[in-house]
């Protein structure tokens, strides 16, 4: 029995342990993605902004920026926050800040003190409020000089930014006044007058008026409650009254206008959804919604590609206090607890750019050919940055912009180029996203194309073949004359032969004809056999006795010119006859001889 309780006992304990390890990896898990991408993109939008001075263009908006910032689980101390060795804290430091708060760029003074603590306790130096700035001043005691501390006097305990009138401005310079006295721990008497006197500006709808004379507005009642919360017990205010005049003036699509019947404005909704923090509801919750609509959704339906908060859905005026103060609310956070408790840190996400692969790599070196490849690929994290704007990337190769020839895109670029001449190039590459953050990376290569030794190959050209004319031309009736120089006449050796003079009597020929030759014997011959060989013999003989018939033929034409040329002469030859008249003879008999026999 003791054994089982035992073994019940420990079964229970790794119960408990599984389940809390899943507790805290939940937990871990909530707190990576405890921010939305509303406000990663606000967060993408602030970075960009930053100087190399560390600081945001403005002292103002510096304090701003850190608002934001430390809102959304930043610390502004950090790498991700350093420019240039610098930090925004750094940047506040070297500013003159009593000059700064009464230039032409700030249009309240002592708001401008306020929130100016408020950034010096967000980034963990309130040591500093009382030594801040070049020179060192007292922030608290600079807030201090613009309120109203006249015994009797109905504006006892307000702030206002002028000193001759305390009806300006004075229920919006008081709020902000007492929130910076509040998140810098301070409660003595002029905190208690400032609340006091906030209290009584109360109007009778609920609402509170910047300065009076004025109808009340969500703004300035959104302020108003926000500082009113962090106050004593039994001040003279209905917070019922102030939450059901913001509901009464919420728009349709959830947001909240400046003035009632205005559009949406982005102070005003931020400001609201703090408000409605202060008062320990959720601005997401039934009674706080107009349709399907929330404060929330109507925030983020005035955020920007870029990551920034537009004013209105028409003004995009002052784009970072704007931006710092949404992130805020969007990270629902309340100035009636924040600063004063800036909660846990979250991992900073990369807002620049980044590059995954980029080719060719550092130093490379072409040797085969002159064609060389630029590419890369690169991410901006969306939907957590605001993405890659590829119209604001640049590629410039050895200096010169190529960015148009160059396609690139969202998440990859690439470039061939051709004919690279020989030596060294470089390649630079400028990644923008839409908040206008830049990453830049830049490359060597080398082309090192040998070039040939050996002669250039000559092509042949060719003629054209030349145009045949269709018809020919007439040849002129006119013989060419002939060369007046006979060619030489081949010196001929003949074989030495005999001769006997032709008889007078002419031979009696006999035996049998030679038979016509033919190419096809007949059929039934039965010589036909033999035909071929007899027709060679016969075709043999004649080929060789072509020479001697050649030779004949010539010794008698040159007989014949010695006859005629006796017989011009008249001459008689012994026997009777001329030489004439005996040649006649003799070429009647050679014809005889010549002449075939009939055939019977």
């Amino acid at each position: 029995m003791l054994m089982s309780r035992r073994i019940w006992l420990g079964l229970a304990v790794v119960v408990l342990v599984a389940v809390s390890f899943a507790a805290s990896g939940v937990a871990a898990r909530r707190a990576g993605e405890s921010r939305p991408k509303t406000v990663t993109r606000g967060l993408d939008y602030l970075h960009a902004r930053q100087a190399d001075d560390g600081g945001f263009g403005a002292p103002a908006n510096t304090a701003w920026a850190i608002l934001g910032a430390v809102a959304s689980g930043e610390r502004m101390g950090s790498a991700a926050w350093t420019k240039n060795g610098k930090n925004p804290f750094e940047y506040l430091q070297a500013t003159n800040h009593e000059q700064a708060a009464t230039s032409a760029a700030v249009d309240n003074a002592p708001v401008y003190y306020a929130r100016m603590i408020m950034a010096y306790v967000a980034v963990g130096r309130r040591e500093r409020v009382f030594v801040a700035g070049t020179p060192h001043i007292d922030l608290l005691a600079k807030l201090y000089t613009y309120q109203d501390m006249t015994d009797g006097a109905p504006t006892k305990g307000s702030f206002s930014p002028s000193s001759s009138t305390r009806k300006f401005d004075a229920v919006h310079t008081t709020s902000w006044a007492v929130l910076a006295m509040h998140n810098f721990n301070v409660r003595e008497e002029r905190f208690t007058l400032a609340e006091t006197w906030l209290a009584d500006q109360q109007l009778p709808n609920g609402g509170f008026a910047s300065e009076s004379g004025k109808s009340a507005d969500c703004l300035t009642t959104a302020l108003a409650i926000q500082a009113l919360t962090v106050g004593s017990d039994g001040l003279s205010w209905d917070p019922a009254a102030a939450r059901e005049f913001l509901k009464d003036n919420q728009n349709s699509d959830g947001g909240f206008p400046v003035s009632p019947g205005g559009r949406t404005n982005a102070e005003a909704t931020a400001a609201a959804i703090q408000a409605i923090i202060a008062l320990g509801e959720r601005p997401d919750e039934a009674f706080w919604r107009a349709g399907p609509n929330t404060p929330i959704q109507a925030l983020a339906g005035l955020q920007r590609k870029t990551g920034a908060y537009r004013l209105t859905s028409r003004d995009s005026l002052r784009p970072l206090p704007v931006t710092a103060w949404a992130v805020t609310a969007m990270n629902r956070k309340s100035f009636s607890r924040f600063p004063r408790a800036i909660g846990p840190a979250v991992k900073a996400f990369k807002f620049r750019p980044t590059f995954r692969t980029v080719s060719p790599k550092n130093g490379a070196k072409f040797t085969n050919s002159r064609v060389v490849l630029i590419k890369a690929t690169y991410t901006d994290f969306y939907p957590k940055g605001t993405g890659i704007s590829p119209s604001a990337c640049r590629l410039y190769v050895d200096g010169k912009n190529k960015s148009g020839p160059a396609d690139i895109g969202n998440y990859g670029l690439r470039l061939l180029l051709k004919d690279v001449p020989n030596g060294d190039h470089t390649f630079k590459i400028e990644l923008r996203d839409r908040a206008g953050n830049v990453r830049v990376t830049e490359r060597k290569f080398t082309v090192a194309v040998a070039t040939p030794t050996h002669a250039p190959t000559v092509r042949p050209t060719f003629n054209p073949a030349p145009v045949v004319p269709t018809s020919f031309p007439t040849q002129p009736s006119t013989p060419k004359p002939y060369p007046t120089t006979a060619p030489p006449v081949p010196t001929l050796t003949p074989t030495p032969y005999s001769y006997s003079p032709v008889p007078t009597t002419a031979p009696v020929v006999t035996g049998s004809p030679l038979p016509s030759p033919s190419t096809s014997p007949s059929p039934g011959d039965a010589s036909s056999a033999d035909g071929g060989s007899a027709a060679g013999f016969v075709g043999g003989t004649l080929l060789a006795m072509l020479p001697i018939g050649a030779v004949a033929s010539y010794l008698l034409l040159h007989r014949r010119e010695e006859l005629l040329g006796t017989a011009s002469q008249g001459t008689t030859l012994s026997g009777g006859g001329s030489p004439w008249e005996r040649f006649k003879q003799t070429l009647a008999k050679s014809k005889d001889l010549t002449r075939p026999s009939s055939r019977e």
